[in-house]
């Protein structure tokens, strides 16, 4: 059966919603299925069409009489018959098109960084949701905790999946990103990887990484990532006079080189649910140092044997497990190496896209 998808999201960016959309718009397309990309921002739009990817952006990020339209013409266009969304205004968007065109929603559930709205109206929306996707444990639990009765709704657990042809290790790159930014060969390079938002933990790391530098640790801060508190990170960084590098929002060649140019890849955010950033470093090989917030775990592992995590939110116990990792080359490279078979054993991308090929499957409106 030939699947047709409408992947809809409210994301304002690339990294998070947009990334994961791309791989599994990708995927479903490469196996012979319809998948379409519906954008309300343009920065995203752009970015998925200049990977190849069907994407149309309809108005705004309301829930008018505007929009609705916009969205049923689509999903009529295309004779879509599934809907895939990961906010609640793509609930709530999907819930009166498909009172019209006949299409299931399934919710992606993405909710981690503020508590869910559970009045009336939202349990009427969510009563037009087929099915939840859940991309860890923890989130789904998370979910239940806030709102019992989403226990009703069917659910299904597809954790993200990492392309580990692409993303893999690329020493020969890593010394061309040093080379583009005047990184000495012998300099301690620590990656961050990240949207600069609140609550990732910028300012945590920041404030690890000067006491080791305090003490005399040659390294550089790399902040990969784009968002609206890059200046003020520049201020933190400055006032803490941690050497540090900003890059802005990179394309996907200079992530892998940015992160085959680190020697420690740190993961301070203090909410995840399942991170794309993580994965994508344990598929380059990079030893990974995370905050142990959301559903980080799942995909590290918690025997230590591929990445290390440390409390969230406490630079103390932050500069230390940094301090042992960069003092170690030797073990730098066992956790690399393991973090990168963990990816490939677990979380290969293949098995991201049987996920979401079984679960459409199972739930499609038929013809």
């Amino acid at each position: 059966m030939t699947l047709r998808v409408a992947l809809l999201t409210s994301a304002n960016g690339w990294r998070g919603s947009g990334a994961s959309y791309a791989k599994i718009a990708r995927g479903l397309a490469d196996r012979g299925h319809v998948a379409h990309l519906i954008t309300a921002v343009p920065r995203l739009t752009s970015r998925l069409a200049a990977l190849g990817l069907p994407v149309t952006e309809i108005p705004g990020r309301n829930t008018g009489p505007r929009e609705v339209a916009a969205l049923l013409g689509l999903l009529r266009r295309h004779q879509l018959r599934s809907v895939v969304v990961d906010t609640p205004r793509d609930v709530r968007l999907s819930a009166y098109a498909t009172l019209i065109h006949r299409a299931c929603v399934l919710y992606r559930y993405n909710l981690n960084y503020r508590r869910p709205r559970t009045d009336l109206m939202d349990r009427i929306y969510l009563s037009r949701v087929t099915a939840c996707i859940y991309q860890s444990r923890w989130i789904e639990k998370d979910a239940s905790d806030h709102a019992k009765w989403m226990r009703r709704i069917p659910s299904y657990r597809v954790p993200n999946g990492y392309d580990t042809d692409r993303y893999a290790p690329r020493s020969e790159e890593g010394r061309r990103f040093r080379a583009t930014f005047g990184i000495a060969p012998d300099l301690l390079v620590v990656v961050s990887l990240a949207k600069l938002t609140r609550n990732k933990g910028h300012e945590v790391a920041m404030s690890a990484l000067a006491r080791l530098h305090g003490r005399g640790v040659r390294l550089l801060y790399v902040v990969c990532g784009d968002g609206g508190r890059e200046e003020e990170l520049r201020r933190v960084a400055a006032s803490l006079r941690l050497p540090a590098l900003f890059t802005g929002l990179l394309e996907t060649n200079e992530v892998i080189a940015a992160l085959s140019a680190a020697d420690v890849v740190l993961h301070p955010s203090l909410q995840e649910i399942f991170p794309n950033a993580v994965g994508e470093a344990m598929a380059c090989g990079r030893p990974v140092v995370a905050a142990d917030a959301g559903g980080t775990s799942e995909l590290i592992g918690r025997d230590g044997e591929a990445g290390v995590l440390v409390p969230p939110g406490n630079p103390d116990a932050l500069a230390d497990a940094l301090g042992a990792l960069l003092a170690d080359p030797e073990r730098r490279s066992r956790l690399g190496a393991a973090a990168r078979r963990r990816i490939e054993t677990e979380f290969p991308l293949s098995r991201m896209i049987d996920g979401y090929e079984r679960v459409l499957g199972e739930v499609q409106s038929p013809e």
